[in-house]
Formats: C-alpha cells, structure tokens, sequence
C-alpha cells in the first residue's frame, strides 16, 4: 500500500479536525478496458482506533496518530466528511475523549513507541486487525452542501492495479480469500489477510517442527536442498508459452507503482522458491496451493508497500500453511529469492512460466491468478526495458538487507513464547523419564536381592 503526505490536523477542545489530501488517480484499466485517471471521491474505507485513523482514499492510504488523547469510537454514527473541492482533499471532525483532571495536570509517561514519533506520525506497528471499520456509518459532502452521498467501492486490483470492476472468469472457489478484491479496500485486504493467519495458526503444529523438520517417508529433507539457479534453460512449451505471452505488450501507464508492481514480484517468487525447496524442484499436486496461499499478493489481491511487509507477511504463512512449519526454512527460501534475483533473470522467467503452467493444469482454482498476476508478471520480467538484470540485482540487495533486519518479533505470533513453553514441557519429560527411570532400577535392584 501507498501512503501520502501527513495528514495536517488540529485540535479544539474534544474535536479533532483532520485534512486528507486525495490523490490524483494514475491511470489504469477498467474492466471493460476503458482508461481512468480522475479521482474518486466516493471510492473511500474509514478506519478508527483509539489513537489512530485510517483512510484509504481512492488509491492511497492515509493514516494520522493521535498522542495523549483517544479519539471517542463508542459513538461514530452518521458521521460525515466534507470534500473540498479547491484543496481536493476530504475534511473530517472527528470526537476525542475529554482529558481527566489528572491528565491536564500530569501528562502521562510516553510509551517507547509513542515517543519515537509525533502528533500525526504513526508508531512503528499497529495490529490492523484492531481498526474499527466505520465507513458503512459515513456520508459524504461536496463543499459542505445539503446532499448527502454514501461511499461506494471501487478498488484497483492485479499487476500495477490495473483491472477494475468484477472478476473475469472466476467462480467462488478460485479466489477463496477474496471473491471481489474489487469491493474491498487494500488495507481492508490486509486486515482480513491478518485475522485468518491469527485463526489459522496452530502453537502445537509449529512446536513440532521447530526443533527438527518432521519429513514423511520418503520425502527429502527441503534444509539440504541445493537450489538450482543455473538450471534457466526453458523447454519447449515453456518457449511457445513466453513467446503467446509476450505477443501482447505490457498495457499499463509509464507512471505506474514501481515499488508496489517489484513487492509483488518478490511475494509471488519467494513462494516459489519455498515450494521448489520442499519439493526438490519437482512438483507434486499441492505446489499450484502452496505457490498460492504462501503469496499475499495472490491469495489476497494484497498490494504492498515495501519489501519488510513482503518478507514478514511470507515467513508468517510459511509457520502457518504448509506442511513443515519452520522458520529456518523460511529464511532458505528468502536466500534461494536473493541468489535467483541477484544472478539469473532467465531462472525468474522460467520460475514464472511453470508456476503458470502449473496453475492452468491443476483443478482450476488457480487459474484466476495468471490472468491478473502471473502473465503480466512474465511480460514484465522478459521486457528488459521495464525489467533489466541489474534492476533485478537491486531487487535483491534490497532482499538481502530486509533478510537482515527482519527476526522472529516481527511476525508477532509469540514464537518466543511458544519456544520456552516448548523448551518447559521437555525439560518436564526429561525429567518424568528420568524419574521413571530411576524408580525402574530400585525395582530390579530389589528383586535382584
């Protein structure tokens, strides 16, 4: 997700009153083909917190940090939102909760997040799955006139956000995290994508792989997988497949997202690499599901930010979805991503083309996926002009240095929690076997006198 400049704020008594600039929409496709490039004002989701607001405003997201005051959520009903048409930017007053007499007095302690930042600058990290959805209770006014408008979605989605309108094609199944990415806002995305990880995870299942890779029979252990990023020559449908592909150039405007359109590409490789380190690079049924769920970019018609989102959203659904659960692992495929990136374009290309390939030959479900992602991904990576090797070799330092910085504390699963819980109940095994053990010998010793 993108995000404009800060929004400007001030504060009377218990109002606070907040400016959001709307950005000019850059041009993109409809879904009948049609181009689009002027603004939306009524293409708008509102969030609140206690301390926080979110707006997505047509195609940007803008965000605003209230410090020592709470804004009063318990009552955001029929609130309206002017759009001023000489700043082009939307206007809204929004309640905060009176200070007590102890505050007005003393103003509390800062907390380490709140001090790193400033009214209007948000803290480090924010559980969006906390947000209050308030846009269904929000009208909408022209320069403060009489008539009131409700807010109505329409939400780019794809490669470079490009399509617009209903889905081409697909049936619920195909898309089963999100049937109508063209009705839900970007960060609404995310806030979903978060609350399903936080259902879908299981303590007891990571436990089991966190101290040794538990492998069926049969199955080679995906740790001493040696990748091969050499291996870059294409067969022959994989040659006539980028050749009927590349026949259609690239359609999107020259002012498009580079940062966003690069983020999906890592999200939907470093899935792939995940999938060839389990499977020994030969893929089984379930790679087209794997090379899916594990990418938010596909699953959730996710956009992204930055790089750090990609890599924290990839490591917490590989501790999530597939079958070995391991952090370690994770972190050999981001490293399979780096050198791919880093040394062969021809080996992402290839990786491209079989994950389309693999996704139009299984049950279908994918199928939706190389429409919107996978074939303007291949377009975009064979056309040396948007996408040369060494645009690529950036992609991957980039890669590298978000590997570095990133730890098990970004996920925020507890995953430290959940290893000394582990560590506990071992140490207490030991201890029973031990005790068992020893009650064993004093038996045979007695019996032997």
């Amino acid at each position: 997700m993108t995000f404009e400049q800060p929004i400007q704020h001030s504060i009377v008594e218990n109002t606070c009153s907040l400016q959001i600039p709307l950005a000019k929409r850059k041009q993109s496709i409809n879904g009948d083909g049609s181009q689009c490039s002027t603004p939306n004002r009524q293409n708008c989701d509102i969030f609140v917190e206690e301390q926080n607001f979110y707006i997505y405003a047509d195609t940007r997201l803008c965000r605003f940090h209230l410090q020592e005051r709470q804004f009063d959520t318990k009552d955001l009903k029929n609130l309206i939102i002017n759009f001023n048409t000489k700043t082009c930017s939307y206007e809204v007053d929004l309640p905060c909760l009176p200070r007590t007499n102890d505050e007005q007095k003393t103003p509390p302690e800062k907390c380490d997040a709140e001090k790193k930042c400033s009214d209007g600058k948000l803290p480090p990290f924010i559980e969006l799955w906390k947000l209050k959805r308030i846009t269904d209770n929000c009208y909408l006014k022209i320069d403060r006139n009489g008539v009131l408008l409700k807010f109505v979605a329409d939400y780019g989605y794809g490669f470079a956000r490009r399509y617009r309108g209903k889905l081409t094609g697909a049936d619920g199944p195909a898309v089963a995290q999100m049937t109508e990415p063209h009705m839900v806002s970007p960060l609404q995305r995310s806030i979903d994508r978060e609350i399903d990880e936080m259902k879908n995870f299981s303590r007891d299942q990571y436990k089991l792989n966190f101290v040794e890779l538990q492998i069926p029979e049969g199955h080679e252990n995906p740790m001493k997988y040696s990748s091969k990023i050499n291996d870059s020559k294409l067969t022959r449908d994989e040659e006539c497949l980028l050749h009927n592909l590349t026949r259609k150039s690239l359609d999107v405007s020259c002012n498009y997202d580079q940062s966003e359109v690069d983020c999906g590409l890592i999200c939907i490789l470093l899935a792939i690499c995940y999938d060839i380190r389990t499977t020994a690079d030969e893929p089984t049924c379930e790679s087209a599901w794997t090379r899916s769920i594990l990418s938010a970019t596909l699953s959730y018609f996710e956009p992204f930010e930055n790089v750090k989102d990609v890599v924290v959203s990839f490591l917490r659904r590989t501790l999530i979805y597939p079958l070995y659960r391991n952090y370690d692992l994770g972190r050999l495929s981001l490293q399979d991503a780096i050198d791919g990136l880093k040394k062969s374009p021809a080996w992402v290309l290839k990786q491209l083309l079989q994950t389309h390939m693999l996704f139009a030959s299984g049950d279908g479900h994918q199928l939706i996926f190389n429409r919107y992602y996978i074939e303007d991904y291949i377009r975009y990576v064979a056309d040396n002009n948007r996408c040369s090797a060494t645009h690529l070799q950036l992609l991957a330092r980039n890669l590298k240095n978000v590997m570095l910085d990133v730890s098990k504390k970004h996920l925020h699963l507890e995953l430290g929690e959940i290893e000394t819980e582990l560590l506990k109940e071992l140490i207490t095994d030991i201890h029973l076997d031990n005790a068992a053990t020893s009650e064993e010998d004093e038996t045979d010793d007695n019996t032997d006198e």
